[in-house]
């Protein structure tokens, strides 16, 4: 399969492929339901989805049956890639037991805060969001989904999430802060982004928006901002990462093929669901999601040179000025 197959059929092969875990996945041990989320099962599908799935085990049997499913993310990606086209599979990550989903879904307002410090439960009211619930014999899938879709937007949950957020970006801040007195470049650099991004995500949840479409987040708030009339937060968060326009040029000539070719596919790809931005929009969403993961594999290596359309911070003097520019932003930020 190549590339203008895969673009011709993408939506049936995208269909299949999910009917197709399914299918696996529902066969181990353990299982209770799955439920399809993320963009492919809230419908707003591109060709580059993710498939997202959101298993429910059995009480006492989470770890096996999660350990299974992660063998069989990896086979079926493995098949996928010899086919002639890889869909990313996330599954393993986020997931719940019985005695979880009923903890959520009899929950009081006086147990959210609690129930958010979960990590399956606080990302999953963004991932499971508006999902297909394709197994669920007694009804804990779609009970959990209902509850997601009935609580997202509820005052206290979304003053929680800020809260939490608010809490998240003054530890990066530390850390970020740490780095520098350590003179550790690359740490220093993946605070800092990791800051940028709280206060990015407490934006949206100050505005009534989820952060989903990770692959897209930048570009689509870049046009909410510009809807609530507040385009500067977007350009300095933009550059306080080194992702302005001319920044985000400078990357991507002298980024790896692979990324080059991510981001023409990307494109071309947005451009025929016919969302309007920019090539360099576009670039921008690629290298702030993959120069993370790229940053990630760099992290126990002794080099100090690393590649530079990752955005490093070239010097500790450059990561001073920048970590006293993110301190104004997060104070402008955070009183929103």
């Amino acid at each position: 399969m190549n590339e203008e197959t895969f673009l011709a059929n993408w939506r049936t092969i995208l269909e299949n492929r999910a009917e197709e875990v399914i299918s696996r996945f529902r066969q181990v041990p353990g299982v209770r339901a799955l439920i399809l989320g993320g963009s492919l099962g809230r419908g707003e599908t591109w060709p580059l989805s993710d498939i997202d799935i959101i298993p429910i085990y059995d009480n006492n049997h989470e770890d096996e049956a999660n350990e299974r499913i992660k063998e069989l993310r990896t086979e079926s990606i493995r098949e996928w890639e010899l086919a002639g086209w890889r869909t990313a599979l996330d599954v393993g990550s986020l997931y719940f037991n019985v005695e979880m989903v009923s903890r959520v879904i009899n929950s009081r307002p006086s147990d959210l805060d609690s129930l958010l410090d979960n990590l399956s439960c606080y990302h999953c009211l963004d991932k499971a969001y508006q999902g297909r619930v394709l197994v669920d014999p007694d009804g804990y899938g779609s009970d959990l989904v209902q509850w997601f879709n009935a609580h997202r937007f509820a005052d206290q949950v979304v003053s929680l999430r800020k809260s939490k957020l608010a809490k998240s970006f003054s530890i990066n801040l530390s850390l970020l802060e740490k780095s520098i007195t350590e003179q550790e470049r690359l740490t220093a650099t993946f605070y800092l982004n990791e800051a940028v991004e709280n206060l990015r995500t407490y934006l949206l949840e100050s505005w009534g928006e989820r952060d989903h479409s990770f692959a897209r987040l930048g570009t689509r708030f870049e046009r909410i901002a510009r809807a609530k009339q507040q385009d500067h937060l977007a350009d300095k968060i933009n550059k306080v990462r080194s992702l302005d326009d001319e920044s985000v040029l400078n990357r991507l000539n002298v980024s790896p093929d692979w990324i080059k070719n991510r981001h023409r596919l990307s494109y071309r790809c947005r451009r025929s669901m016919g969302e309007e931005l920019t090539e360099v929009q576009d670039a921008r969403d690629v290298l702030r999601v993959f120069a993370r993961y790229e940053m990630k594999k760099l992290w126990h290596e002794t080099s100090d040179a690393y590649p530079e359309w990752l955005g490093i911070m070239s010097s500790i003097e450059e990561a001073r000025y920048r970590y006293e520019s993110l301190q104004r932003l997060g104070d402008e930020v955070l009183s929103v």
